[in-house]
């Protein structure tokens, strides 16, 4: 009976004291699609938990579909960020532990290890597979320029001399029009002279 009583006190004190189990751990995205010519962000957050551990070092590394596991950029507390010799070294930044690559191409597709080594928890990983495509470009073919036919060439020729004949027509209408406003003017100014 005693150690029912104990284990019952027990559990008492222990539903009394708040317990905050907040894991430490890396987010990132499973797969993210990068579009060629386009800058891509490849997310990487670091959850510390309620131990508050410290950053040291953010690294990330690629392992392509063929090929062997490459490091890319380093970023040290002590010594800042450090892009390795490859062919992402000019196109990739990190903001905070994300990575960024700019310009995106087919090369580029793989998997991307984010590594965080923290003090005093130690390191921790996440895994993002990035697929590379293409922007879907539609083409529409250009008509084909035909030549005109005489037919059209001689219906052109014919509207154009019709237009011009009736603006003539017109002008000399005005002319006419004018004149005769002029002569009869002149005239009833005569008679009344």
């Amino acid at each position: 009976m005693a150690h029912v009583w104990l284990s019952m006190r027990l559990m008492l004190i222990l539903e009394k004291v708040p317990v905050i189990l907040e894991a430490q751990e890396i987010k990132v995205r499973p797969e993210v699609t990068g579009y060629l010519g386009h800058d891509v962000t490849l997310p990487c957050q670091f959850i510390p938990g309620a131990k508050g551990a410290n950053i040291t070092q953010v690294q990330w590394d690629l392992k392509p579909p063929e090929g062997e596991r490459i490091l890319i950029i380093v970023f040290s507390v002590t010594h800042g960020s450090i892009a390795h010799d490859t062919f992402l070294k000019e196109r990739v930044k990190m903001a905070e532990q994300s990575l960024i690559i700019r310009d995106v191409n087919m090369t580029d597709a793989g998997l991307y290890t984010c590594s965080i080594a923290t003090f005093p928890s130690g390191s921790f990983e996440g895994t993002i597979n990035l697929v590379v495509q293409g922007l879907i470009t539609v083409v529409f073919p250009l008509p084909e320029q035909m030549p005109l036919s005489s037919g059209v060439v001689s219906a052109i020729v014919i509207a154009v001399l019709l237009l011009l004949v009736i603006m003539a027509a017109i002008a000399y209408l005005i002319f006419i029009r004018r004149c005769v406003f002029v002569c009869v003017c002149l005239c009833e100014s005569d008679v009344f002279a």
